[in-house]
């Protein structure tokens, strides 16, 4: 037998941290969206990898211990029917040792309970919604390319036909949530 006993635990270990890394460079390098495809396919196939990133990103964030005990992660949603019914394939998911529950807002008037807001483009990002996100804790999420330069912690966007995301630094410190350092690696850009 050739090195320690321990030798394949450590190799374990280093594939099954690594796993997040390889996942999200599978979803942005190997599959890249095809415009060419009809448009529902196009939109449910955008709506799906926005879908596991968003799985993925609850996985690599720290929220303040005033969230940290509790058995849920509340994701609210405030989007058009294709990525609210892509997002809800998560409910019941765990996550953490948390199970996920998504609900539909129309707004952001009650974020008190809310772990993370996904916000569609379309919905205008102001002021008031983020200072409000930042005082509940609450990991913010949108598929625009200038939502991390609004406010939003991470900006979840289409660029050369691959799913990209931008960080808010500032903003995640501002609200206690720590992310992960192999987020922040493949991150396309941060905002300190």
């Amino acid at each position: 037998m050739s090195g320690p006993p321990y030798k394949h635990k450590i190799l374990l270990s280093r594939l099954v941290h690594g796993s997040f890394l390889v996942s999200l460079m599978a979803l942005i390098f190997l599959f890249p969206l095809s415009v060419t495809k009809g448009k529902e396919s196009f939109v449910s196939t955008e709506c799906e990898l926005k879908t596991a990133f968003i799985y993925q990103f609850t996985k690599y964030v720290s929220w303040p211990k005033s969230k940290k005990d509790k058995d849920r992660l509340i994701i609210g949603v405030i989007a058009r029917e294709h990525m609210f019914n892509a997002i809800k394939k998560l409910d019941g998911k765990l996550s953490q040792g948390m199970k996920i529950s998504v609900i539909s807002m129309k707004d952001y008037s009650q974020l008190d309970g809310i772990d993370i807001l996904y916000i569609e483009s379309w919905f205008p990002i102001k002021e008031e919604l983020v200072k409000k996100a930042v005082k509940h804790h609450v990991l913010t999420i949108s598929d625009r390319n200038d939502a991390a330069e609004k406010g939003i912690i991470i900006a979840l966007y289409m660029a050369d036909s691959r799913l990209r995301f931008d960080v808010n630094l500032k903003v995640a410190d501002a609200s206690s949530l720590r992310l992960s350092s192999r987020l922040l690696r493949l991150a396309h850009k941060l905002i300190i």
